[in-house]
């Protein structure tokens, strides 16, 4: 058999084996793992009523609500339409969001074949899938949540390869602007850094004179940004007489976009040390490698552009995560999902192709010959060295991760024990979603004054838990985390009845 037909049939085994892994790590404890938590309850609880009682919104107190806090529209449209294809329930809204995951991961792989080569690619889905920075950066765990990363991931990717594909046709660039209009309506963090990945590989063509290819790159960001003007405009049409306007939050954006807590920095910079070493050295090598072009004086094309905005995106959105977010693994996810390729390309550069012999070779030469080869070798030593303790430590996490089956026990118990007629209080948004009885909950004003408050030990949060008048109040992680439910318990007001897992249940004290 010629050497390149036994690479080619190896490389088919490597990609089914890789394809088994993801559906087989997608499926493992869908419903369950990780819990279903805080942000996902707003966007699973708009998407039921929608299907259900037509209403885009949540209730409260029996009555239509406004649609607070859930995700965008794109993402909620998305788990509606799950529901009428499989039903209502935990596992249909996150098979949806694993299959972004799924297609994502598709699409990265396809712009890294065409970018670099096969190898790359196939590298690239082995480091996402098998040797993840932190667990809860996993492709498959958090593209499994109903967030609204995954969804604007796969629609940055899309209209990516859009672009490239316009090699082949002009067409596809309509393709890109829709895939990117529909991205910027999914999430609004990526709009910044959506305009910015677009305007920068533009604005490098207009210098190399490559002025159809600037105009074309400029034309893509203003038109994906027309696009969502007018998707916005079609949504509203859409729910005209389904929905109601939702409260303003002054303060929002400053509180979860802008944040200049001293300790959260300190603790985004723990997290890019711990998490992120791997992701800023191929950002750098991705960087020189476009410098060393640039000095070259070679042409400057449609592949080029390519990797040049996935560059852009993701430094851009690094420089956010690490001086501005919340930090944490959400608010990295989409830097260190779309920089793997940069980090597979590097590793398969500097080892020479994976070549180990090489790699042993270089190491028995004397250092006037060896030179930046030995200098590479030990990079990648050390690279992989690196990975593979975070991927350790990632595993032996994962295996202390939360029983995310509490949820289940305690739907139960109170569909069986409390009163159809019962009111609810809780500030616990994944029980609004699976509750079939009259709930009450915080409004949103009381989140965004909450987000400043996270890390410190004394809040100021004014809620009177018992405005509603509950028989019942439940107290989970978000509830407990914000304390507003502490001093109903202090007074007496309400006892407890039952605790399972991060849930605990108490009856309203009656005189």
């Amino acid at each position: 058999m010629p050497p390149g037909q036994h690479m080619s049939f190896g490389r088919i085994g490597i990609g089914l084996v890789l394809i088994l892994s993801a559906v087989a790590m997608g499926l493992f404890e869908l419903e369950t793992t990780p819990p279903l938590w805080w942000d996902e309850g707003w966007t699973l609880c708009v998407a039921r009523q929608w299907v259900e009682t037509g209403h885009y919104g949540c209730l409260l107190n029996g009555e239509a609500a406004p649609p607070i806090l859930a995700g965008h529209f794109p993402v909620v449209a998305s788990i509606a339409a799950g529901f009428r294809l499989f039903g209502v329930g935990v596992w249909q809204a996150r098979l949806v969001e694993l299959l972004y995951a799924f297609g994502a991961l598709g699409l990265l792989y396809y712009l890294t074949a065409k970018l670099y080569n096969s190898d790359v690619a196939l590298g690239t889905l082995a480091l996402l899938l098998f040797i993840p920075a932190n667990w809860q950066m996993h492709p498959l765990i958090i593209g499994r949540q109903v967030l609204g990363e995954m969804p604007m991931v796969f629609f940055f990717l899309a209209g990516a390869v859009c672009l490239l594909l316009l090699q082949r046709h002009p067409v596809w660039l309509g393709g890109a602007i829709a895939c990117w209009g529909v991205a910027l309506m999914t999430k609004a963090q990526i709009r910044p850094f959506l305009t910015l990945a677009l305007l920068v590989p533009g604005f490098i063509a207009l210098l190399r004179s490559e002025r159809r290819l600037a105009a074309m790159l400029a034309g893509s960001a203003a038109g994906s940004w027309a696009l969502y003007y007018l998707l916005n405009g079609v949504k509203s049409v859409v729910l005209e007489g389904h929905t109601l306007p939702n409260p303003s939050l002054p303060g929002l954006l400053q509180a979860s976009a802008l944040v200049l807590v001293p300790t959260i920095r300190i603790d985004a910079l723990i997290f890019t040390l711990q998490f992120c070493v791997p992701t800023i050295c191929g950002m750098g090598y991705a960087m020189w490698t476009l410098f060393s072009q640039w000095r070259s004086r070679t042409s400057y094309q449609l592949t080029d552009a390519v990797r040049v905005l996935l560059l852009t995106f993701s430094l851009s959105w690094f420089g956010w995560f690490f001086l501005l977010s919340l930090g944490g693994a959400r608010y990295a996810f989409p830097m260190w999902f779309v920089a793997t390729p940069f980090v597979a390309a590097l590793l398969y550069d500097w080892s020479q192709g994976c070549d180990a012999r090489g790699m042993i070779t270089a190491f028995g030469l004397r250092a006037r010959e060896a030179g930046l080869v030995r200098f590479k070798q030990i990079g990648v030593i050390f690279l992989v060295l690196l990975s593979l303790w975070m991927a350790v430590q990632a595993r032996y996490a994962f295996r202390g991760r939360e029983d995310g089956r509490a949820l289940q026990d305690i739907v139960a118990f109170l569909h069986s024990r409390v009163p159809a007629t019962a009111l609810i209080e809780t500030y616990e948004s994944e029980l609004l979603f699976l509750l079939n009885r009259r709930y009450h909950y915080p409004p949103a004003q009381l989140n965004v004054d909450f987000i400043p408050q996270m890390w410190k030990e004394e809040r100021n949060l004014v809620y009177d838990g018992l405005i509603a008048d509950p028989d019942y109040v439940v107290v989970g992680e978000f509830g407990r985390w914000a304390g507003i439910y502490r001093r109903l318990v202090e007074t007496g007001q309400v006892r407890l009845i039952l605790q399972v897992g991060r849930y605990q249940v108490y009856e309203r004290v009656r005189s």
